[in-house]
């Protein structure tokens, strides 16, 4: 008779500025019958995480706590993952993707492989892989684990974090050179500012108070109307001290940590950075108009239709007022957006480049830039000083925009 065992992996979300992967935390193994001998148990755990090492965007890693945490939720005992327990997961570990491989000694040699990929906030299937047999062989099934991790993760090679093309939902992107390729993320190396520019593809969306937002919207916000935006490049964090500092030579920021997002600075201060950048580079950086803004944060062509950018969790996605602790936080250590992009909901309040105006224009729907003049600039995203209701991707905000405050910073663009 087959002896089947178990395998529970929980796919992380990116935990600090500096890293260009996703974590996955790889679990003890579980022998349901008790007859799986330890020495094959050890083996293809330490062949998956060898495989989700050799894939691009990923790290793999034992996490003894997370295993604590999971056998509180009897998962270790069955492999059995309710719905509501994957949501439950995904609030305590920040995980987006819940892993579960399945595995059964085929003979003496060989084991039977398969695993699939659950989606935290649903529950739902999002991809899985056809059973395959792997010999018990240490170097022959890393590369049957290989193969499996890839399929998963809608990736292909198996070198290097470098290159490759982003799948809706998974990793994150290859980087290419600081000279952007249209449609292909980049990063931008002036000064050595090391910034991550997504490629956000343009298309229509559905602009204000939309229903996911539950009715509770200001009344600028309530003419929702159709909104076409041309393909542009998003910065994937809200730009950081360590890179205003190479950029500026200054860092008025309340609170220090050069991984920490920049704040305390004006609308005029923040152009004048994306006004360097873009004399350096000879490129055309600036802020995001609210129509750019609000089309990235919903997760632009691969929208979710969440309340908040990325999730209807609040606490998933975004520092704020109530779990903040009163200060902002490195940059990306919450869940990211469909596309890749991270605090697009709390850290810091982001300046947009329009004007503001009390009520959107309804026949400006094609790039819409906002007034040709005004008194107040718009930011958006909610921070760590504010409630969880302006974190939504449809609340607007506004100042002056000689106006600093200690919740105020911003994430540029790059027009193509």
């Amino acid at each position: 008779m087959k002896k089947l065992f178990i395998l529970l992996l929980s796919a992380l979300s990116l935990t600090a500025v500096a890293q260009e992967y996703k974590k996955v935390a790889i679990l003890p193994t579980v022998d349901v019958e008790g007859n799986v001998k330890y020495g094959i148990k050890f083996q293809l755990r330490a062949s998956l995480t060898y495989a989700i090492n050799q894939t691009p965007g990923y790290k793999g890693f034992d996490r003894v706590d997370i295993s604590s945490i999971m056998s509180e939720q009897d998962f270790q005992r069955t492999g059995n993952v309710s719905n509501d327990q994957i949501k439950r997961l995904g609030i305590m570990t920040g995980a987006q993707y819940v892993l579960i491989a399945e595995a059964a000694l085929y003979d003496d040699q060989n084991i039977i492989i398969a695993a699939k990929i659950l989606d935290v906030e649903t529950g739902g299937l999002i991809q899985s892989s056809p059973p395959s047999i792997a010999s018990k062989d240490p170097e022959k099934m890393q590369e049957a684990c290989v193969k499996v991790a890839q399929k998963l993760l809608g990736l292909s090679g198996s070198g290097s974090s470098g290159g490759g093309s982003r799948t809706p939902g998974y990793g994150t992107p290859g980087y290419a050179s600081s000279s952007p390729s249209r449609g292909q993320d980049f990063t931008e190396t002036a000064w050595g500012v090391n910034m991550k520019m997504i490629w956000v593809e343009g298309g229509e969306f559905m602009m204000g108070c939309t229903s996911e937002q539950g009715g509770g919207c200001g009344d600028d916000e309530k003419n929702v109307r159709r909104v076409t935006v041309d393909g542009f490049y998003i910065g994937m964090l809200e730009v950081t001290q360590a890179q205003w500092e190479l950029v500026m030579g200054t860092n008025p920021s309340y609170s220090k940590g050069t991984d920490l997002p920049v704040e305390w600075v004006s609308w005029a201060e923040a152009m004048e950075f994306c006004n360097r950048l873009s004399q350096k580079t000879g490129k055309t950086y600036t802020l995001p108009t609210e129509a750019q803004w609000e089309y990235a944060a919903r997760g632009g062509n691969r929208a979710d239709g969440t309340k908040y950018a990325g999730s209807n969790m609040v606490d998933a996605v975004a520092w704020y007022k109530d779990n903040s602790g009163g200060k902002t936080h490195p940059c990306g250590t919450k869940r990211a957006n469909a596309l890749g992009i991270y605090d697009m909901s709390g850290n810091v309040c982001e300046w947009c480049k329009d004007w503001y105006s009390s009520s959107y224009t309804s026949y400006d729907t094609n790039n819409p830039n906002g007034p040709s003049s005004g008194s107040y600039r718009v930011y958006r995203g909610g921070s760590w000083y504010g409630s969880a209701w302006y974190c939504s991707v449809a609340c607007r905000a506004y100042n002056w925009p000689s106006t600093r405050h200690i919740s105020f910073g911003f994430r540029v663009v790059l027009l193509p």
